[in-house]
Order: C-alpha cells, then sequence, then structure tokens
C-alpha cells in the first residue's frame, strides 16, 4: 500500500513538471505568434492554440490525479497545482492580450479568422468563471480578472471584423439526385 502512495505522488509530481516544460514552450510560441502576426502570418497562433489545448488536457489530468487521491501527504502538491494554474492562467492570457492588442486595426484577417479566434472567446469566459468559482475566489486578483475582461473584450472586436469560413449550406434546396444514382442498386450486367 505504501508502494502506491509513493507511485501516486511521483505521478502528480511528473505531470506538475511536465505542465511546467509545457508552459515554457507556450510562452515561446506565443512570442514567435506576436512576430508573425506583425507580417500578416496567423500560423503559428495556431501552433500556440494547440499548446494551449495540451496545457488544458495535462491540467485536467493532473487534478483528476489528485482529486482520486485523497491524503494529507498530498496537500503541498495540491496548493503547487492550485499556484501554477494561477500562474499558467495568468501567463496565457496576458500572451492572449498581448497577441490582440498588437493587431492593427487595418490588419488583412484571413478568411476564417473569426472561426479561428471564437473558440478562445470562449475560452476566456470560461477560465473567468473558474476563476470566480470557490475554488479560486480568494486567489484570483482583480489584476487577473481586468487582464480576462480586456482580453475578451479585443477578441470581440477582432471577431467583428474577421471574415469567417464560408457558409455553403445555406442552399435554397438540396440538389436533386442524379438518374445514375437510381441505378446504383440494380447489377451491372457484362
Amino acid at each position: 500500500m505504501a508502494w502506491g502512495r509513493k507511485d501516486s505522488r511521483d505521478e502528480v509530481k511528473g505531470l506538475l513538471a511536465a505542465l511546467e516544460r509545457q508552459a515554457s514552450e507556450a510562452s515561446r510560441l506565443a512570442e514567435r505568434a506576436q512576430r508573425d502576426m506583425d507580417s500578416d502570418r496567423f500560423a503559428s497562433f495556431l501552433d500556440f492554440r494547440r499548446k494551449v489545448e495540451e496545457i488544458r488536457a495535462l491540467f485536467i489530468l493532473t487534478e483528476e490525479r489528485l482529486q482520486g487521491i485523497e491524503e494529507a501527504r498530498l496537500s503541498d502538491l495540491h496548493a503547487e497545482f492550485e499556484r501554477m494554474d494561477l500562474l499558467l492562467t495568468r501567463m496565457l492570457v496576458r500572451s492572449m492580450r498581448r497577441y490582440f492588442s498588437g493587431m492593427r486595426e487595418d490588419q488583412v484577417l484571413p478568411i476564417g479568422a473569426r472561426d479561428l479566434f471564437e473558440p478562445e472567446l470562449r475560452s476566456i469566459d470560461q477560465t473567468r468563471t473558474r476563476l470566480l468559482g470557490p475554488r479560486y475566489a480568494n486567489s484570483a486578483t482583480g489584476d487577473m480578472l481586468e487582464d480576462l475582461d480586456a482580453t475578451a473584450d479585443l477578441i470581440r472586436k477582432t471577431i467583428a471584423r474577421a471574415p469567417s469560413l464560408p457558409d455553403f449550406s445555406d442552399n435554397p434546396s438540396p440538389p436533386k439526385p442524379r438518374r445514375r444514382l437510381r441505378t446504383l442498386g440494380r447489377p451491372i450486367r457484362s
């Protein structure tokens, strides 16, 4: 039984270390996305988004592992997880704020930019809700909430002027089947 506790503790420590590595990589990707945006290139923003999604998945996994082990000896790891969660949330939100505030009003946005940035707005809203919840009510600072609100406003402004992907689904009537489709059920004659 003691081996299982140590094994679980080591696993959580490993996950926390992986979160730190992922966060430093996300920071580098955010800086690259900022530089590339100045030359109207948005592909590196997708790399940053993918890294953020990896971090979120790793957070969920770490949180599940911590919830599955309710021991007094893991209280330091719970505290470290919450500290890291707040730290990474602050870093990601500031990166997003810098990215969107760096966009020029006359900057040409690619087709589909709206569809690219809408998930970011949902993510910001979810983060705000999470930080206002009971778990972080005393830890979330006014600066962090202000950053979230300012970032959400910047994203909304960008979305308002961004083109979305073309929607071809509003066709007035579906195409009629061609005659040859009716013959698909018939056997082929040789």
